[in-house]
């Protein structure tokens, strides 16, 4: 009996610090060539995913967070990166020496203009402590100007989140106005957080604009982590069963049967699952037996539930 009620209270206090999203950049494949902008680097333009060239764009599968890119030229436009540049998923170490965590990371150099990464929306819900994590590396070298210049020579880096519920931007690195080399970032990783909005729609975007290969910008481990006010519900109106699940699939009910979205944490507080229902009925078959946690939300009204999977 001990041991349950010990193995509840960690599993308890691990949930108040929940991940909601993140990325290591572990999912997507590694292609060891350059990728080649087909587009017109006269002109903004989203930028597309070639086949066997490394990942710039990713969707999501319920697993990391997705993202994209896109491209915005100089005010006099350079050839962007329709000759060739080192830019997305790369397991390519010699520059940081090791990723911060796992073996890949997403990297961006010499773009030839602007490169913007964007990544998913995430919705921050009744967590008033959620907070953005993340590891940066800016390649040491020699970088030029003061990035006040939409122009070649004027490098540049910006690492913010965007507030689109409540239209504010907060700066997690912001060179515009100092050269790269006076600031003393260059060379190792540097983990970075910042508080986000509570009850609000959160993005993080990345911005580089260099002119050579030397001039990097490596990212890794993104995490968006915050509580799920387990005990503080707003309302318990949701029923679920059979608990334990013995045949993969669980039954949610409540009394407007509307559309529910579901996430589901492990016992380290590690979200394994995220989608919305339009039945009654979750399919958790992929999931292992075990003790976790679902977050129930549905017309406003949010619920945590344990659920027992044998």
């Amino acid at each position: 009996m001990k041991k349950i009620t010990f193995i509840a209270a960690i599993f308890l206090s691990a949930l108040s610090n929940a991940q909601i999203a993140g990325t290591s950049f572990e999912e997507p494949g590694v292609f060891t060539i350059q990728y080649v902008d087909t587009g017109d680097a006269t002109t903004a333009h989203d930028l597309a995913s070639n086949a066997d060239e490394p990942f710039i764009n990713y969707t999501s599968t319920g697993g990391e967070m997705g993202f994209s890119a896109r491209y915005e030229p100089y005010d006099e436009p350079s050839d962007g990166l329709t000759d060739g540049d080192w830019v997305g998923v790369t397991a390519f170490a010699g520059d940081v020496g090791a990723f911060s965590d796992g073996a890949q990371g997403y990297g961006v150099g010499d773009p030839d203009g602007n490169f913007i990464l964007e990544f998913d929306v995430v919705e921050i819900s009744n967590s008033p402590d959620a907070v953005l994590t993340m590891d940066y590396y800016v390649n040491e070298t020699g970088y030029e100007g003061d990035g006040t210049e939409n122009a070649s020579g004027s490098d540049r880096m910006r690492i913010y989140v965007k507030d689109l519920t409540n239209d504010t931007e907060i700066d997690i690195l912001n060179t515009e106005g100092s050269d790269i080399n006076d600031l003393g970032i260059e060379g190792s990783w540097i983990s970075a957080s910042v508080d986000l909005p509570n009850n609000a729609s959160v993005q993080m975007v990345v911005e580089v604009r260099t002119n050579s290969g030397t001039e990097t910008l490596y990212l890794d481990n993104i995490s968006i982590d915050g509580s799920l006010n387990v005990g503080n519900n707003t309302e318990d109106i949701f029923s679920i069963y059979p608990n334990p699940v013995t045949n993969g699939y669980v039954n949610i009910s409540s009394p407007s049967n509307g559309e529910k979205n579901i996430a589901v944490y492990d016992i380290l507080g590690k979200q394994v699952m995220n989608t919305t229902i339009t039945s009654d009925r979750l399919n958790v078959s992929q999931l292992n037996s075990g003790v976790y946690m679902l977050n129930i939300s549905e017309n406003g009204i949010s619920s945590t539930k344990k659920l027992v999977i044998k």
